[in-house]
C-alpha cells in the first residue's frame, strides 16, 4: 500500500488536495487510514477530509462497519453527523443493523444512539413505535440515574457554579486550585448535567409534533 499520501499531521492540506486529484483505484485502498483523520472534527484537515471521503461512499461501507464495532463513540458520532447523515436512502440501509445496535446501545457522552434513531427515522428504516419506544426505554433508564443523586449533591453543585463564577469574574487565577480542591465533585456535577441534558433532549424528541419525530 502506498502511503507516501496519507497526512502527515492535522494540517496537512497539501496531502488531501493530492488525494482529490488521484485516481480512484489508487485513493481506494487507503480508506481505512483515511477515516482516522475524521476521529477528532477540530483537526484542521478533518472538514476537508469529509469532502474528500464523501466521494467515496460505497467504498467505505466495510470500514464504517468495523469502526462502528470499536466502540469509540466520538469517532463513531463524527461518522454518523457528519459523513453519512445525508447519505441516500439505499447506502444507509446497508448500515442500518449496525445503525439498530447503536440505537439501543446507550451513550451518556455523546450520543451516538440518539443520531443513529434520528438516522433510522429520516430514512425510514424505523416505524415511529419503534423509535419512540427505544427513546422512552432510554429516558427512564436516565431518570432512574439522575434519582441517584441527592439533595445534598445537588446544593453542591449549584455552590460549585457560584463559586466557579465568582473566581471568573474576580482572580482566574484561582481557577486551577477551585479544580484540584473540587474535583471529584465537579466530575459528578459534570455527569449529572450531561445526564440531565440527554433527557431534556430525548424529551424534546419524544413530543416533537405531537409525539412524533421529525422526518426529514
Amino acid at each position: 500500500m502506498n502511503h507516501t499520501y496519507i497526512p502527515v499531521d492535522k494540517h496537512d492540506f497539501k496531502s488531501v488536495e493530492t488525494l482529490a486529484d488521484m485516481k480512484r483505484e489508487e485513493v481506494i485502498p487507503l480508506l481505512p487510514e483515511l477515516l482516522e483523520w475524521i476521529q477528532d472534527m477540530n483537526w484542521p484537515i478533518a472538514s476537508a477530509m469529509v469532502d474528500l471521503l464523501l466521494k467515496y461512499k460505497v467504498e467505505t461501507v466495510p470500514h464504517l462497519k468495523i469502526i462502528f464495532s470499536q466502540s469509540d463513540s466520538a469517532w463513531t458520532y463524527n461518522i454518523l453527523a457528519y459523513l453519512i447523515k445525508d447519505w441516500n436512502t439505499e447506502l444507509i440501509s446497508e448500515l442500518s443493523s449496525d445503525l439498530r445496535e447503536l440505537a439501543q446501545t446507550m451513550d451518556h457522552y455523546v450520543d451516538t444512539d440518539l443520531l443513529s434513531i434520528e438516522i433510522l427515522y429520516n430514512h425510514r428504516l424505523i416505524e415511529t413505535e419503534e423509535a419512540t419506544e427505544l427513546l422512552v426505554r432510554k429516558a427512564g433508564e436516565i431518570e432512574a440515574t439522575l434519582h441517584n443523586f441527592t439533595k445534598e449533591q445537588k446544593v453542591t453543585f449549584t455552590k460549585l457554579e457560584h463559586e466557579k463564577s465568582h473566581i471568573l469574574n474576580t482572580d482566574t487565577r484561582g481557577i486551577l486550585n477551585y479544580i484540584e480542591v473540587n474535583r471529584k465533585s465537579l466530575n459528578e456535577k459534570d455527569q449529572y448535567e450531561n445526564l440531565l441534558r440527554r433527557y431534556q433532549e430525548i424529551e424534546t424528541m419524544i413530543n416533537t409534533n405531537g409525539g412524533r419525530l421529525n422526518r426529514e
